[in-house]
């Protein structure tokens, strides 16, 4: 009996670090982030939700922006917008907007047609300044239709 305890300890202590670790190392925003740049001395990492992208659905293209100094998120966005890109042929720009509630982050919200890879062309300025800064990042978007379940038969 004794024996049977100290395991049970032993994997309740374990499960109890595992999820210390997990939610130490998660970020904050519930979007699945991927790729990190550093541009202009803000760190600025890029995703799009929902996951997986597709065709013919809403997406919203985000972007979440932090000091590199400070680690603090970076609301001082000005005139910020983004280009799109597939296959030589730009789309654009749209405009950038902060996500309300939530400082740092910024996102555009798009419905694409097309399947294949895009880059999207991240433009901006910081506060008052009169430099343009930008950044880039390639993403693709699948077939809506290839994820969809068939209907039953005489159903």
């Amino acid at each position: 009996m004794k024996r049977h305890l100290t395991k049970l300890l032993g994997a309740t202590v374990l499960m109890g670090v595992v999820s210390t670790l997990t939610a130490a190392i998660a970020p904050d925003s519930p979007i699945p982030f991927h790729e990190r740049k550093e541009v202009a001395g803000l760190a600025v990492v890029f995703g799009a939700e929902p996951e997986p992208a597709i065709t013919e659905e809403i997406q919203f293209l985000a972007w979440r922006v932090t000091s590199l100094a400070s680690e603090e998120p970076y609301a001082d966005f000005t005139d910020a917008q983004v280009t799109i890109t597939r296959n030589g042929e730009a789309f654009g720009p749209f405009p950038v907007r902060g996500v309300r509630g939530t400082p740092g982050r910024y996102q555009t919200r798009h419905i694409f047609t097309e399947v294949g890879e895009y880059e999207s062309v991240l433009s901006f300025k910081k506060g008052e300044e009169t430099e343009v800064h930008s950044v880039d990042f390639n993403f693709n978007i699948g077939d809506r239709a290839g994820m969809e379940i068939p209907k039953r038969r005489g159903g």
